[in-house]
C-alpha cells in the first residue's frame, strides 16, 4: 500500500519545481542574448582564405582572414517578406542594401562606403593592412582615405566593364533574329539565402513566450511552497498547465527555426560577399544557442515529471465494515 505523502515532502517537491522554472527561463534568456544560433565557417578557393561567421536571432559578427583579418558586426534587417545580416551601419543602410542584392544591383563599391572593416580587408595587402594599423590615428586616416580613393577608381572601372556588359547583354536579348534564351542568366539574387520573415518572427515569439511561462511557473511554485492555493489554476495543476505551455512554445520555437536553417541558411549566407569568391555552403550547423532552447524543452518535461511524483497521491477505496452486533442480555417484557 503506497504511503502518503507529507505536507513537507510536497513543498519540498513543489519548491524543485520552483528551481528548475528559473533554470528553463535562465535557458531562454541566454539563447536570445547570445549570438551563436547559426554558426559557419566561410573560405574561398585559396587555401589562406578563411573566416568564421556566427547569426543569433537579432545581430551576428564574421571575420574574414585574406592575408590580412577582419571582424565585422551585423545587423538583422527585414523588408517585404525577407530578412538578412546587415553590415550597414545605420537601419536606412541596412534597407538599402537588402533591396539592392533584391533587385541585382548590388555592387563591392556599396560596402566600401558602408563597411569600412571589410573594406579594409580587402583593399590592403597584408603588409599595408600592418602599417596602416601601426600608424597613429592621423596618419591611419591619411592612409585611409588615399586607399579609398584608389579603391573608388578601381571600383568605378568595374562598375563601368559591368554596365557595358549588361548593355551588351541587352542588345542581344532584344535581337529580333536571337531565339533562344541565355541560360547562364544569374537567378535573382538571393532568394534561397534571405532568411523568411514569418520564420525569424515566430522564432522570437515562441521564444518570448515560452520564458513568460517558465516566469509565471516560477511564480505559482513559490505561491504553492508558502500556501496551499484554492484555485485549481493557481495550485498544482496550474503548475502542470505552465510548464507544459513553457515546452509546447520551446518546441514550436525549435521548429521555426529548425525550417528556417534547412530552407534559407544551408545555402552560402554571404550574400554581397559571393562575388569575391566567399561562401559558406556545407559548413553550416546549429550554434549552443539554438541548443539550449532543445535543452529548455527537456528541463520542463522533467519538471511536470517531479510535480507530478511529488503531489500524486492515488485514492484508496475505503471498505465498508459491517456494523458490529451489540453483545449482552436481552431483556423481555
Amino acid at each position: 500500500m503506497a504511503t502518503k505523502k507529507s505536507r513537507a515532502q510536497k513543498k519540498s517537491f513543489i519548491f524543485g519545481s520552483f528551481i528548475l522554472c528559473c533554470l528553463g527561463a535562465s535557458l531562454l534568456a541566454s539563447a536570445m542574448a547570445t549570438m551563436n544560433w547559426f554558426e559557419a565557417t566561410c573560405h574561398t578557393d585559396q587555401a589562406t582564405s578563411t573566416g568564421t561567421i556566427n547569426f543569433g536571432l537579432f545581430q551576428g559578427q564574421r571575420t574574414l582572414t585574406d592575408g590580412s583579418t577582419a571582424t565585422h558586426d551585423l545587423k538583422v534587417v527585414c523588408d517585404g517578406g525577407d530578412c538578412m545580416y546587415s553590415c550597414g551601419v545605420s537601419k536606412e543602410q541596412r534597407l538599402e542594401q537588402l533591396q539592392l542584392l533584391r533587385d541585382q544591383e548590388y555592387y563591392p563599391s556599396w560596402v566600401n562606403t558602408n563597411c569600412p572593416l571589410v573594406r579594409l580587408a580587402r583593399s590592403l595587402s597584408p603588409p599595408s593592412l600592418g602599417t596602416l594599423w601601426g600608424k597613429g590615428e592621423s596618419g591611419a586616416k591619411e592612409e585611409e582615405e588615399a586607399l579609398e580613393d584608389s579603391w573608388k577608381k578601381e571600383m568605378g572601372a568595374k562598375e563601368e566593364e559591368a554596365e557595358e556588359k549588361v548593355e551588351e547583354e541587352e542588345g542581344t536579348s532584344t535581337d529580333p533574329t536571337s531565339t533562344t534564351e541565355d541560360s547562364s542568366a544569374t537567378p535573382r539574387s538571393g532568394q534561397a539565402e534571405f532568411m523568411d520573415y514569418g520564420l525569424w518572427a515566430g522564432t522570437i515569439a515562441c521564444l518570448c513566450l515560452g520564458m513568460l511561462f517558465a516566469v509565471v511557473g516560477a511564480l505559482f511554485a513559490v505561491i504553492n511552497t508558502a500556501t496551499t492555493p484554492v484555485e485549481a489554476i493557481t495550485g498544482v495543476p496550474g503548475l502542470y498547465v505552465w510548464n507544459t505551455l513553457a515546452a509546447l512554445f520551446n518546441l514550436v520555437c525549435v521548429i521555426c527555426w529548425a525550417v528556417q536553417f534547412h530552407a534559407h541558411l544551408t545555402k552560402n549566407v554571404l550574400l554581397y560577399d559571393k562575388d569575391n569568391g566567399w561562401t559558406t555552403e556545407g559548413n553550416e550547423v546549429f550554434g549552443y544557442s539554438f541548443w539550449l532552447v532543445v535543452v529548455a524543452i527537456f528541463v520542463h518535461v522533467a519538471n511536470i515529471l517531479i510535480i507530478f511524483f511529488g503531489t500524486y497521491e492515488p485514492k484508496v477505496k475505503e471498505q465498508m465494515k459491517a456494523p458490529e452486533s451489540k453483545s449482552g442480555t436481552i431483556m423481555l417484557y
